[in-house]
């Protein structure tokens, strides 16, 4: 008891208060690694359940009036409020030091018997700790700007590139003695980034020729949508911020474990279940929608219609850029497994079912789902996803923009699905399917590395012509080689890497900032530093024995044979911690930037750390004089120094 003594005093009760309400209390870490947090629940009635969200912790009772803190799916907990708990109590327990704010616990929702539910607002006191600042001399902007200097930048100023083939997208910009400008373009996509130049290039240029061109065929951004849904007109929003940057693609993360975020009128059950958000019933079972996301809102749609959907994709051709949509499967697919069951339930139809209810597969998914799995030997399967590609192609031709391709997934499979099969024969028999649905219908695929590792070795033949990109992610340590292991295989790989491209990640220590950690920080530096033609240089911070230049990697390295397949990078932005536009564009501004500059300008010349320090310093510069005025005329919240 007397360990149990500092916790009581943290957590003293509150006054009773008229509504229900929580506040939530950061506590020490003991000798155990263990912090001591606490709510304090406040007319809270007995009887009734309380729900919310958090990013996985093992809560360990430690003196409370309930019996424990239970796990649900993903990120969604409860407990039970009993007899006698009194107006107001508190519940201590032992659980994860928190490691930033946004992890801590949020969405509280009451759920009362023969009532309905209703959002408990939460108070948050955290412990102040010290953090790591960066270091300084990364973010002096000191360089001189040139009237030419934006981002990205422009390949030549004052002379001919005599380029034998232009490439696509190139331009030039040829200003007189007067100052007109004079554009020459060869496609729609040199014409558009033309114009994006000039609108970044400050008046008075005289007597100049610009000429340039993009290095990598796709340059991309990621954005989910599944797990922190951006409405249509904030969807515009990021697409405007890519266009400044001459991005192309826009991957858009539609379909995961907590919502199914694409009306699909043939299936309308698929977005009416599996985008729409209610508690589950007393017994446990979501019979009027998925649970919650991590923000707890109940009774809230997360979905586009499909006029919605065609009105992002003509927004965003209008500025050249590509919308490739995804739909998660095998794994991260329990959005669309939750809403065929809804179907079958209201229509009594079988035949778009995606599990079996008799597999008794026993599995923990990395997001901490147990039901998330497809089943490769259910038929449904096939005839669910072949309407699914035909709405999606049939959405793209009605808006009279092309359908790159749809990506797929296809990774974080956890172990223990599909028990008692092979678990090779099992993908191979879904990579199969959805290969066949694609060319009969003539869309081309995407999917993570996943998709083409643990196949059979005749089905990644077959899977290698449909394929556009794959994104190559899991990079971290020695498996950065997966990179150009899977180029020199023929395979298109959209660099991903999670340690420069994944900027949901946070980007310091600092307890204040948004982001997840499992891949490390990452920050305009990091994002810089992605090297396409020198993969090893790119994680130069991550410890790991590299060297400077793959071209003489030596033993054990792998050596990139076809650059070809280097078919663009991309940013990704994940939604578990975001909860609103402007957390979304505080990830991506500045980092992503440095992204899509390495994505336009591929091959920085650094023979050595002082010579990328000093073009770091002339990135950095440009985004402080140039950018983030732009930024603030247009209140994006953004990464300030």
């Amino acid at each position: 008891m007397k360990r149990l003594i500092p916790v009581m005093l943290f957590c003293a009760l509150s006054a009773a208060c008229s509504s229900p309400s929580i506040e939530w209390k950061e506590g020490p870490v003991g000798e155990d690694g263990r912090a001591a947090h606490c709510f304090v629940v406040n007319d809270v009635p007995a009887g009734s359940r309380v729900w919310f969200q958090e990013l996985f912790d093992n809560h360990q009772i430690t003196d409370v009036p309930i019996e424990e803190i239970k796990h649900y799916q993903g990120n969604s907990f409860y407990f039970d409020v009993p007899e006698g708990a009194g107006r107001s109590f508190t519940i201590a327990y032992s659980g994860r030091p928190l490691p930033r704010h946004s992890w801590a616990p949020e969405g509280f929702v009451l759920q009362r018997k023969g009532r309905a539910d209703k959002v408990i607002p939460v108070t948050y006191s955290f412990i102040d700790r010290p953090f790591t600042e960066p270091d300084a001399k990364w973010f002096e902007a000191s360089y001189q700007c040139k009237p030419w200097d934006i981002v990205p930048a422009v390949k030549l100023v004052g002379e001919a590139a005599g380029l034998k083939k232009r490439p696509a997208g190139w331009y030039r910009l040829a200003f007189d003695s007067e100052g007109k400008a004079y554009v020459e373009a060869d496609d729609e996509d040199g014409a558009f980034y033309a114009k994006v130049t000039l609108g970044k290039i400050p008046e008075g240029m005289k007597a100049t020729i610009i000429e340039d061109w993009p290095d990598l065929q796709l340059r991309g951004f990621m954005l989910d949508v599944a797990r922190s849904f951006r409405s249509k007109e904030e969807v515009f929003k990021v697409l405007d911020i890519m266009a400044s940057y001459k991005l192309n693609l826009l991957h858009f993360h539609l379909g995961d474990d907590e919502s199914w975020s694409l009306e699909i009128p043939r299936i309308p059950e698929l977005a009416a279940f599996g985008g729409h958000h209610e508690l589950p019933d007393r017994d446990l079972k979501e019979t009027r929608g998925l649970m919650p996301q991590a923000d707890g809102r109940i009774g809230v749609d997360t979905y586009y219609s499909e006029e919605d959907y065609k009105d992002i994709l003509k927004y965003a051709w209008e500025r050249r850029i590509a919308v490739v949509p995804e739909f998660d499967v095998p794994g991260h697919s329990r959005a669309s497994i939750r809403a065929m069951e809804a179907r079958e339930r209201l229509t009594g139809d079988s035949s778009l079912l995606l599990q079996d209810p008799s597999d008794g597969s026993r599995y923990w998914s990395a997001q901490n789902f147990t039901d998330n799995v497809l089943d490769p030997d259910c038929p449904g399967v096939y005839e669910f996803y072949g309407i699914v590609f035909d709405e999606v192609a049939r959405m793209h031709s009605e808006a009279g923009v092309p359908l790159l391709a749809i990506h797929v997934g296809g990774d974080e499979v956890p172990d223990g699905a599909w028990t008692g099969r092979d678990r090779i024969e099992m993908k191979d028999k879904l990579t199969r399917g959805i290969l066949a649905i694609a060319r009969e219908r003539g869309i081309k695929l995407a999917g993570w590395q996943e998709i083409v590792q643990g196949i059979k070795p005749e089905t990644l033949e077959e899977l290698k012509p449909q394929l556009l990109f794959v994104n190559a992610w899991n990079t971290q340590g020695d498996d950065v080689e997966v990179v150009y292991q899977l180029a020199n295989a023929g395979i298109p790989v959209l660099l991903s890497n999670v340690e420069n491209a994944y900027v949901d990640l946070a980007y310091s220590d600092d307890p204040c900032d948004l982001g997840l950690t499992w891949g490390g920080y990452v920050d305009e530096r990091k994002s810089f530093a992605l090297q396409p033609w020198n993969i090893y240089a790119s994680v130069r911070w991550s410890g790991v024995d590299t060297p400077r230049d793959v071209r003489g990697a030596g033993a054990g390295k792998t050596q990139l044979l076809n650059p070809e397949f280097i078919v663009g990078a991309e940013a990704l932005l994940w939604g578990e911690n975001l909860r609103s536009l402007d957390d979304a564009t505080f990830q991506m501004l500045p980092k992503a930037v440095g992204i899509w500059e390495r994505a336009w300008n591929a091959a920085p010349e650094w023979p050595d750390d002082e010579a990328f320090a000093a073009d770091f310093n002339r990135f950095y510069t440009i985004l402080t004089q140039k950018e983030m005025p732009a930024w603030d005329t247009k209140s994006y919240r953004y990464k300030k120094r």
